[in-house]
């Protein structure tokens, strides 16, 4: 499974202006190429605003647009109902013709589909179907350039930095009569600074759906503080430690649990999720804590897709299931597993309610809060995971996964940071460590550094974790 196959995004395509038909065109037309056989037209066009900045100087800014689409071709073969995916760029009907050829050649090639499935019934088509796709534009990105002018000129430190605005829009239509559209925002800014030498670095982020609605002085002034507590440096050695993980660390330590979270691999027993003697650990208590996860298209600040827009098949995603209704999940609740990554085909194999996948996680432990600065406090000894970097996994039976620690851990000492440690390298189980959860604060938007290219919109609680595996030391800064 990869992370490009969760998310569903994918890039490339011309601008607008190449385009001779309009994107409810394409998928009209499309599905009339697909002639008898069922299937599912998606048009994906995005525009995207960046800038990029090193040593304290600006270096890129762009604004760039692509359109991508995918056909999924479900013809009837003489054993089963078949299944074939193609994508790529569509300027005219001969663009869309060599698609559509390509998705029926993959589905005649590769047999009977696994998950075949029904399909998704008509409902009414979303009341902005007909409109142009959305966009962003450079202006987006105003309230990034005035804060990099206040910042910049600092002479303490040099920094570094990308931040990105995008606009996508959906249009999904089936055969069975699904016209379903999503416009989907997204703001990302990421911020480090690093001292004379490169001896210490700190970092911080922002993410959300507009720069506007974020507080990007508060990252910068993170990465200036944090900086300035590096300057003390205390030798700590490798080993289980009591760990502060910071929102963003957080995160993306849930993100891989949730993105290994699916239903047809625990059924088969090869997952952490599967019980032993057979089926899956739905209803099993990881925690005494009442620690919850959950995804909802509809959380505010955080909203989605509210409907499958899957186009091809894996462990966790069917594209018979394209156009499914998404509704708030538990995943977990009371620190009780309530719900696995599911597509149809896998809860029936399952004998669990149909949980698709949904682009956002929010997590924490319900009736604690405070900032990050405040658990610490209340941990009083410990050390401050800032952001973790190249995580990978393992071992899927216990969803082992390794990874280092980067730009800043820090040392608490009676509750105050008192200088910072080198980085270190971890092995542990974000499913395992629900279990040493200890205490928690409130949750708060963050970025999961990690996995920022592919999922950027978490809302998590930073978490302090007993016995964290910090194998070894690490040289990274």
């Amino acid at each position: 499974m990869t992370q490009q196959g969760i998310g569903g995004h994918a890039g490339g395509g011309s601008g607008r202006a190449g385009h001779s038909l309009p994107d409810q065109d394409v998928v009209e037309l499309g599905l009339e190429m697909l002639g008898p056989d069922r299937g599912t037209v998606l048009v994906e066009h995005s525009t995207v605003a960046n800038l990029r900045w090193a040593n304290s100087t600006l270096t890129t800014n762009g604004l760039s647009a692509g359109r991508e689409v995918r056909i999924v071709v479900h013809p009837t073969l003489a054993d089963g109902v078949g299944s074939g995916t193609a994508g790529g760029v569509v300027s005219d009907r001969a663009d869309l013709a060599a698609l559509v050829a390509r998705a029926r050649a993959a589905a005649q090639g590769a047999g009977p589909a696994q998950d075949a499935a029904p399909e998704v019934p008509a409902r009414p088509a979303s009341p902005d179907w007909a409109l142009p796709a959305a966009s962003t534009s450079a202006e987006a990105l105003e309230p990034v350039s005035a804060v990099l002018a206040e910042v910049l000129p600092d002479p303490s430190m040099d920094h570094f930095g990308y931040a990105q605005h995008s606009m996508t829009t959906t249009y999904l239509g089936t055969s069975a009569g699904l016209r379903l559209r999503h416009d989907q925002p997204a703001a990302r800014f990421e911020i480090s600074g690093k001292s004379a030498g490169r001896s210490r670095s700190a970092w911080a982020a922002r993410s959300g759906r507009h720069f506007a609605d974020l507080d990007l002085a508060g990252a910068a002034a993170e990465v200036a503080t944090g900086l300035a507590a590096q300057a003390t440096r205390i030798d700590v050695a490798p080993g289980r430690q009591r760990v502060v993980l910071s929102p963003s660390a957080a995160a993306d330590l849930l993100v891989n649990l949730l993105w290994s979270a699916g239903a047809r691999d625990a059924a088969e027993g090869r997952s952490a999720f599967s019980r032993a003697g057979g089926g899956t650990r739905v209803g099993e208590q990881f925690t005494h804590e009442p620690f919850w996860l959950r995804s909802d298209p509809a959380a505010p600040g955080l909203e989605c897709a509210d409907h499958v827009l899957a186009t091809t098949s894996s462990s966790v995603t069917s594209p018979f299931d394209a156009g499914l209704p998404l509704t708030g999940t538990d995943w977990i609740a009371d620190g009780t597993l309530r719900a696995l990554l599911t597509t149809r085909q896998s809860a029936g194999l399952a004998g669990l309610a149909n949980t698709p996948y949904i682009d956002n996680l929010l997590g924490g432990v319900s009736g604690r809060t405070g900032t990050l600065e405040e658990l610490a406090e209340r941990v009083g000894d410990g050390l401050l995971v800032t952001c973790l970097w190249y995580i990978r996994e393992v071992d899927a039976q216990t969803l082992l996964v390794t990874g280092l620690t980067r730009d800043g851990v820090y040392v608490i000492r009676d509750g105050e940071v008192v200088g910072a440690a080198g980085n270190f390298r971890f092995n542990d189980s974000p499913l395992g460590m629900l279990a040493r959860i200890s205490d928690a604060g409130q949750p708060v938007d963050c970025l999961p550094r990690e996995w920022a290219d592919w999922f950027t919109r978490a809302r998590v609680a930073p978490l302090a974790v007993e016995d964290f595996n910090l194998s070894t030391a690490s040289e990274a800064v």
